[in-house]
């Protein structure tokens, strides 16, 4: 069935006369004389070294799965700490200034400036210590689930970076394994964060679909945009992290742009069964 010229390359297994088993790459080759050119190579050690660099690859993917899980929940762990032992410290520390600043008569006035002001600096380090447990691990995660976690990162990116988002979700209340809750909450913020960096944007659209019993991600914004190709080459571990924390939970992602027309990206997560 050959056209003289054409060659074909395939890949079968043969049985030696001793009943081993080999794997070879046999190449053929119709010549413009009719005849037939045929080379049988064992690839046997390639296929090994093969099989052995596709099981390291996914141990260092089950490895870095391990990694992310331990480091969300030190995260977790560390923001509850800090919320609660050290905001209640600093709590308790405002009010014993409040009092001394109530139990002091003094008519001076520069002791009664210096309570004032360090009445304003518990407060301003409370607030820091807000914003710090809530950047390591929003409780509003935990306590209302991923579509509001989404939601309130969407507003809070709005007031800091004047940048409107406009957030959709057709998906209602999805059911998620908590590692893929956490997953497309951290990919979210990776987002909004190339955002603010690169983009350059006035406006973001997120819409949540489930289609085929797999919850879709749909990110798009309109900036600046770039070249995929240019950046792949960079290797930027925003977009890195992305794929691997996408594929880790065994789903998909697509990234689509070009210069001067914004950007899009696809997440697709099986749901739970």
């Amino acid at each position: 069935k050959m056209e003289k010229g054409q060659s074909v390359v395939n890949e079968r297994r043969l049985i030696c006369k001793d009943g081993t088993v080999i794997e070879v790459e046999i190449s053929a080759q119709k010549l413009l004389d009719g005849g037939y050119q045929l080379f049988v190579r064992d690839i046997g050690e390639r296929k090994k070294a093969e099989e052995l660099l596709q099981k390291s690859y996914n141990d260092i993917r089950q490895l870095a799965s391990n990694l992310q899980t331990i480091r969300e929940d030190e995260r977790t762990t560390i923001a509850r700490e800090i919320h609660d032992e050290l905001g209640q410290q600093l709590t308790g520390l405002k009010m014993d200034i409040y009092w001394l600043s109530r139990k002091i008569n003094t008519s001076d006035d520069e002791i009664a400036t210096k309570l004032q002001e360090s009445i304003q600096l518990i407060n301003a380090t409370v607030a820091s210590v807000r914003k710090i447990a809530t950047d390591l691990r929003p409780s509003i995660l935990d306590d209302l689930g991923l579509i509001a976690a989404l939601e309130w990162q969407g507003e809070e990116f709005e007031k800091r970076s004047g940048t409107r988002v406009n957030f959709l979700n057709e998906a209602g209340d999805v059911s998620l394994q908590p590692n893929a809750v956490s997953a497309i909450f951290r990919i979210y913020q990776e987002l909004l964060t190339n955002v603010a960096r690169h983009a350059n944007a006035s406006l973001v659209n997120v819409l949540l679909q489930i289609q085929d019993n797999r919850m879709f991600f749909h990110f798009t914004d309109d900036g600046e945009g770039f070249n995929p190709e240019s950046i792949s080459k960079k290797k930027t571990l925003g977009l890195l992290g992305i794929k691997e924390r996408t594929l880790l939970l065994g789903g998909t992602y697509e990234f689509k742009s070009k210069p001067g027309e914004g950007s899009e990206t696809i997440i697709s997560i099986p749901l739970l069964q």
